[in-house]
């Protein structure tokens, strides 16, 4: 599977919250947008800002951050990526949405890349499947049933 990263399921898997899925990290490719590393960075300081981090747990987890960025395949905000998040989409969605769904979209018909969403946004996930992407978690429960009963 081919997925695309969104920063609320990286930092949410990070911690340990958020959905519970048993396909982190058994991607065949993963991309992500260069946003992610900002939007991570930014939930763990503010996380620590709010207390909900110590200085050892803020670190711990930008080191994880880093990882899952030098692991992923990140493509660039481009004028073409902004052009597209200025477009209109078939739900309403905010910028960064707007963003991760254009970026996806260049996957797509720049690169030939068709990716499964990965997303803790539900707005973002509701979005992405309008325009035809699927959401992560489902390909990989297909995946499993299918090797399952193949067994």
């Amino acid at each position: 599977m081919t997925v695309y990263l969104d920063s609320t399921f990286v930092i949410r898997k990070l911690l340990g919250v958020g959905k519970q899925t048993d396909f982190w990290g058994r991607w065949d490719k993963a991309y992500a947008s260069t946003l992610m590393r900002a939007e991570c960075f930014r939930a763990a300081n503010s996380l620590r800002l709010a207390g909900k981090l110590d200085d050892a747990g803020r670190a711990r987890l930008g080191g994880w951050i880093e990882t899952v960025c030098a692991a992923v395949t990140q493509v660039p905000v481009t004028d073409a990526v902004m052009r597209r998040a200025a477009d209109s989409f078939p739900v309403s969605i905010g910028t960064l949405q707007a963003m991760h769904l254009a970026t996806m979209l260049e996957l797509e018909s720049e690169r030939g890349v068709k990716c499964a969403v990965a997303t803790d946004d539900p707005g973002l996930l509701q979005a992405a499947k309008a325009l035809g992407f699927a959401d992560a978690a489902d390909v990989a429960a297909d995946e499993a049933k299918a090797a399952a009963e193949s067994k």
